[in-house]
């Protein structure tokens, strides 16, 4: 189950410099120029060099970052801050051992504090040497409980060593460190699953639905009151001054974006809905009115990509809900499994209408850029006065998106991602017999795939295929050792940069000399999806884009999440 392998992913982390930000002084905002200028005219002034060199660590030269720690300790061997600035250019050139040997330094002089220690534990995960990681990272813990990194690589090693209870305990402790996190609550819940305790699965599933944004309860009121009576401008009112005392409430700030929608103030509904996702990201509700905004004034690509994450929001739920329904059933609780199981197909068209809209909005984008090119009027679809010869209908717009991602199936047919997305648009145009298909191609491609295995076991329900679709569903919620191996180390490779890239590369090179090419550039990146460390909204409107330029590779997620790392 993602859920699972989502925890594998957990806690990595790319850049050892992020964990002594202000040590390095990488909060500052100066330039290197102007750093370069500073330590010119005052060479003695150590920590001037000191966020010089971590300014240079986050321009990629580790190189001259570590020159530049290296004078320093050379004059002062006991300087924290160079020791620290050298152990992380040194893992950012891949020397691992060489930077725990700094730490280690730091380590033995006394009182090194839990991101060095972490640390240590990290550069042991690295090089698999689990039993030193683990005691490093619960030293870490014991010099800060609250330190998330260790929970979740304990976690992750717990889980990759098939010690479940253990795991449970650090995801228990994650889950009191933030309680409004679903995908924490999610993945306790199927650990429990695993563990073979099913009740206490279906109560943490329940609670992570209970917690959603969507089934927030804050709706009173007085300003419902006045709703009812029609009187906006006052609601209006009424919510502003609400918010002036709670301005980071989420709800409030969608109810008024609702407002001004009403009364016709699209700039104002859009900088509520915006801000109520800046407060909270995975409320899918807000999500989904700020991609409406976007549409109604046609920017179509934001649009689509506010789209592409309320797909993600609205299959995590659709997760939570399948996880309790195999929860009750293997509780013997069948009737409430159903329900649930019910419940999720309930809302499983959002995602498949989500990605339409997406699909629609890519062919709108497209032409809206091609008309703007050409010094043409957009097509604004409010406005029936303006031509539509060109822009097809929204039918023929998702009718060539579902030839094209046809097409790529036939000429990729090792590519899961684009059957399971052509799932998606057949089951939205009521096709679903042929959306099973594309269900059952995709999950015999990658058996990890989750969300298709999810969509697949909804699809069965609809036709009354029950006894499927209960094994299908719990297949989702399990996962075979190796995919856990697999994923594990495929995590710790992902965060080591340069060998990331070689791996890719020379596989990459075997893979094009095989006549069974299994489309590895797109089956990692739906792996690396697996783990969290690929953006799935991003890669959505990405693979999207891909299958619209002809002879374009497709799912290049893998690349592109390097250049984010």
């Amino acid at each position: 189950m993602s859920h699972l392998l989502e925890s594998l992913g957990r806690g990595l982390l790319g850049r050892l410099d992020g964990a002594f930000t202000s040590v390095l002084g990488l909060d500052s905002d100066e330039s290197r120029e102007d750093l370069q200028r500073l330590v010119d005219e005052n060479p003695d002034d150590a920590d001037a060099r000191i966020r010089l060199a971590g300014r240079l660590l986050r321009l990629d030269d580790p190189t001259s970052a570590l020159e530049i720690c290296r004078e320093i300790l050379a004059t002062d061997e006991h300087h924290t801050a160079a020791r620290i600035g050298a152990a992380c250019a040194l893992d950012d050139m891949g020397r691992i051992e060489d930077a725990l040997a700094e730490f280690q330094t730091l380590y033995q002089g006394g009182s090194p504090g839990p991101a060095v220690i972490f640390c240590m534990g990290f550069a042991h995960e690295r090089c698999g040497r689990l039993l030193e990681a683990t005691s490093y990272y619960r030293e870490a813990l014991d010099a800060c409980p609250t330190l998330r990194n260790a929970h979740e690589r304990l976690g992750a090693i717990y889980v990759k060593t098939g010690r479940t209870a253990a795991a449970i305990k650090h995801y228990r402790d994650l889950c009191r460190l933030d309680p409004d996190r679903m995908d924490i609550q999610l993945t306790l819940g199927t650990l429990m699953l695993r563990r073979g305790d099913p009740m206490t699965a279906a109560k943490t599933f329940g609670a992570a639905i209970a917690g959603e944004p969507d089934n927030w309860a804050s709706r009173d009121d007085d300003v419902g009151e006045l709703e009812d009576a029609g009187l906006i401008r006052e609601a209006i009112e009424r919510l502003h001054e609400r918010i002036e005392k709670e301005p980071n409430n989420a709800d409030s700030r969608l109810r008024l974006g609702d407002m001004y929608a009403r009364v016709g103030n699209e700039a104002a509904a859009t900088k509520q809905y915006a801000t109520a996702v800046e407060i909270a990201p995975d409320y899918l509700e807000a999500n989904v009115k700020l991609g409406t905004q976007h549409l109604r004034n046609g920017r179509y690509e934001d649009a689509a990509k506010r789209f592409a994450t309320a797909i993600e929001l609205n299959d995590r739920l659709l997760g939570a809900y399948v996880g309790l329904g195999v929860s009750q059933h293997a509780a013997g609780r069948s009737d409430e499994a159903l329900e649930s199981f019910d419940l999720a197909r309930n809302i499983e068209p959002n995602s498949t209408l989500l990605f339409s809209e997406v699909a629609r909005m890519q062919l709108k984008a497209a032409a809206a850029k091609e008309a703007e090119n050409a010094l043409q009027a957009v097509v604004d679809e409010v406005d029936p006065g303006r031509t539509r010869s060109s822009c097809a209908s929204d039918t023929d717009l998702i009718a060539q998106q579902i030839e094209r991602h046809r097409q790529a199936a036939a000429q990729r047919p090792n590519h899961a991602d684009v059957h399971y997305r052509l799932g998606l648009l057949l089951r939205n145009r009521g096709q679903v017999e042929e959306a099973i298909a594309c269900y059952r191609r995709a999950v015999e491609i990658n058996p990890a795939y989750m969300k298709a295995l999810v969509k697949l076991g909804l699809a069965l329900r609809e036709i009354n295929q029950d006894k499927e679709a209960i094994e299908v569903f719990t297949r989702a919620t399990q996962i075979h050792p190796e995919y856990v191996d697999l994923h594990y180390q495929l995590g710790l490779l992902f965060v080591q940069r340069h060998q990331f890239e070689l791996a890719v590369e020379r596989f990459a090179a075997a893979a094009r000399g095989n006549p069974e090419n299994v489309d590895f550039q797109a089956n990692l990146a739906l792996a690396l999806q697996n783990l969290g460390l690929v953006d799935r909204a991003h890669a959505t409107w990405q693979i999207v884009n891909d299958l619209a330029a002809a002879g374009s590779e497709h799912a290049k997620q893998a690349q592109s999440a390097l250049a984010k790392k």
